[in-house]
């Protein structure tokens, strides 16, 4: 590698650093290339040549920090039973919201960072493609009925992902914190393993269940009439 490429790279590198670093501080309205090039003690044009834009260094980090979080899940499972693979993959998330509260905000679309929804959803294909691998896998060991209906899988994914992000917004609050967060999300995602391994396995228990929700659905809107 010649020496203006090992240049090239290395403030590549601090400028993502450095955005990251002042979004953890101050937020993600307060990164800006102007700022950054002040950082790191160089003139705007010079960032501009790395980047275009300072959505261009939020979509490179998204990238990146998604490709963080997919390492930290599978090191988590890593050699470890598929049937806790949920749980496990569960903490290794939150862990990382707790670990990485500025990023962990620019992958959940908070203000300042200006990213789409599909460009979010994107950046986390991998991370997305290792959760439906993750409930496969459990499925396949411990309810293969479900592992049998991919549309289920696909669902148990979104429901997932969306436990642990409520869960991590929860842990950021002072007066509930991480802690609890992980303790709750470890109850979450042993009602969600009961419920799939039991009612979504079985068409006919989901056919009754629903009936029979549908039943007092009707009777307490019956008597709420008289």
């Amino acid at each position: 590698m010649g020496k203006r490429e090992e240049v090239r790279q290395r403030t590549f590198a601090e400028i993502l650093e450095t955005a990251g670093r002042m979004a953890e501080a101050e937020g993600w309205r307060a990164v800006t290339i102007r700022r950054i090039a002040a950082e790191i003690g160089y003139s705007a044009p010079v960032i501009y040549q790395h980047f275009p834009s300072k959505d261009a260094v939020l979509h490179t980090l998204l990238e990146r920090v998604n490709g963080e979080l997919a390492e930290r899940m599978r090191a988590a499972v890593a050699g470890q039973p598929a049937a806790q693979g949920p749980h496990l993959a569960a903490a290794a998330y939150l862990e990382f919201a707790r670990s990485r509260p500025g990023l962990y905000q620019l992958m959940s679309g908070a203000p300042g960072t200006d990213v789409d929804a599909s460009t979010r959803r994107a950046a986390a294909a991998d991370v997305i493609t290792f959760t439906r691998q993750l409930i496969g896998a459990w499925a396949a060991e411990t309810a293969p009925e479900t592992a049998a209906e991919p549309a289920r899988v696909e669902d148990a994914c979104d429901l997932l992902w969306g436990t642990l992000h409520g869960l991590a917004c929860i842990g950021s609050i002072d007066d509930i914190g991480f802690d609890r967060a992980l303790r709750l999300a470890d109850q979450g995602v042993t009602a969600l393993l009961d419920y799939w391994s039991s009612a979504t396995a079985n068409p006919e228990v989901r056919q009754q269940t629903t009936l029979r929700q549908q039943t007092s659905i009707r009777t307490q809107t019956t008597e709420g009439e008289k």
